[in-house]
């Protein structure tokens, strides 16, 4: 992910306790990806602040448990961030 990190950490504020269930991009993933985009949301809002150095760890958990690609979470992320 190339984003700065204000913009990063704004778009973890701003969806830290909302999720994305309502996007777009969201949407088009299928089930599997949906769980594990579910799973980075909450366990980014578990995790105590400063979590902007601990985001490529939890996705790489994530990634692991749903047996996704690291690269399949990190572009929905950067497709979800564009919109």
């Amino acid at each position: 992910m190339n984003l700065s990190f204000h913009k990063l950490n704004r778009e973890v504020n701003e969806n830290r306790y909302s999720g994305p269930e309502g996007t777009i991009e969201y949407k088009k993933l299928s089930l599997k990806m949906r769980n594990a985009v579910r799973d980075v949301y909450n366990m980014i809002n578990k995790t105590p602040d400063p979590i902007v150095g601990k985001i490529d760890g939890i996705i790489k958990q994530v990634s692991k448990k749903h047996n996704v690609s690291v690269d399949s979470i990190e572009d929905y992320f950067d497709n979800e961030s564009i919109k």
